[in-house]
């Protein structure tokens, strides 16, 4: 038993790809304590979660570590934000895409690696941790399918998405590119691989954001064109955005290839809705990618449809909040998870005859 149970500590995590924070609460006071976010240790294994999947697929001995240096992580980060009051933490919620969870709860991910998907689990789970002889509770949240995951469903619960007859859409920017468009009826979601090629646009570019600002720029100056050929001058050495960033033509072609996956995404889920623009009220645009990107660079190079210009609300760390309201109200926040999971389909992009025709479509800048 713990020596004062006057005092309870919760924390929320958001088990990104690339990063993972934490918000910690006082339980009882429901006071936030702290908020830290740091680099996911696993991306020395890899930049994006096929890569890591392939790994655990290799040799059992990987998957144990990917999982162990996340648990060692978490558990460093939480003793050293906490210090003294590392005694009082009893629970941990966490948000995360799919194969981040699977990992950490030391799941097979064989079902993730190919098609047909076939997660091991998508529903809420609850375990518990040792910590120095202290028991913790793990609630692990639930989610759509196997690349679309707890982290869009926790931030369709922060946003309350799906309230009325008009539609919403979350577009989630992280290493993943999550996609969930939601009425009080019905739901479709969808998820494509972008993070990593946004990332590596540029080198020494911090955040995918700075890679599609300065391909906007370039478009709007005309050194790229529709097409996404860089103008003559510059084809052979690449435009030079500063001493350490340059653009070449290979770096074009995948950007081209990744924006044109989330555009073409988009309008699947709405010709799968069967609505129009007009039926979308507003998009929600978050992950980390997401919460440093002008809007107005991603109409520039194509990453959303023009017609949804108007609707665009920038909300940050979703997944996080989603985790922080059920660390607060779990069992409300429970059945608003299952409501919206219940009534959502989780298409496959590729499996749709449209998507190529769209997909093509949409590599013009």
């Amino acid at each position: 038993m713990k020596a004062q149970q006057s005092r309870r500590i919760g924390a929320a995590v958001d088990l990104g790809s690339t990063t993972i924070a934490i918000r910690c609460l006082d339980l009882i006071t429901r006071e936030q304590i702290a908020e830290i976010s740091f680099a996911n240790p696993q991306c020395r294994y890899g930049a994006d979660v096929i890569t890591r999947i392939q790994h655990c697929m290799q040799e059992e001995e990987m998957a144990i570590r990917l999982r162990d240096i996340v648990w060692s992580a978490l558990q460093e980060q939480l003793e050293q934000t906490l210090q003294g009051n590392m005694q009082y933490l009893d629970q941990i919620v966490i948000s995360g895409n799919t194969t981040m969870q699977h990992i950490l709860r030391g799941l097979s991910v064989e079902g993730l690696a190919k098609a047909p998907f076939h997660p091991v689990d998508l529903n809420e789970a609850d375990e518990i941790h040792t910590w120095n002889d202290q028991k913790i509770v793990i609630h692990y949240l639930p989610g759509l399918s196997a690349f679309v995951g707890a982290d869009i469903l926790s931030g369709a619960v922060y946003l309350q998405m799906g309230t009325g007859h008009t539609y919403d859409l979350l577009v989630d920017l992280g290493t993943n590119g999550e996609l969930l468009l939601l009425n009080n009826q019905h739901g479709y979601a969808s998820s494509t691989a972008c993070g990593p090629v946004f990332d590596h646009v540029l080198s020494g570019a911090a955040y995918g954001s700075e890679s599609i600002h300065a391909i906007a720029s370039c478009v709007k100056r005309h050194l790229i064109d529709v097409n996404g050929l860089i103008a003559a001058p510059f084809f052979e050495k690449g435009i030079v955005i500063d001493r350490n960033f340059v653009i070449r033509q290979h770096n074009v072609r995948n950007f081209q290839l990744a924006k044109g996956a989330i555009y073409a995404g988009i309008c699947c889920l709405v010709e799968e809705a069967g609505i129009s623009w007009q039926d979308i009220h507003n998009v929600y645009v978050s992950g980390g990618m997401g919460f440093y990107m002008d809007v107005r660079d991603a109409f520039t190079v194509g990453l959303l449809p023009k017609e949804l210009k108007g609707k665009i609300i920038i909300s940050g760390n979703s997944s996080l909040e989603g985790a922080t309201m059920f660390l607060q109200d779990a069992q409300n926040m429970r059945e608003t998870y299952s409501v919206i999971k219940e009534r959502t389909k989780c298409l496959e992009l590729a499996n749709l005859p449209q998507f190529q025709t769209r997909y093509l479509e949409a590599m013009n800048f």
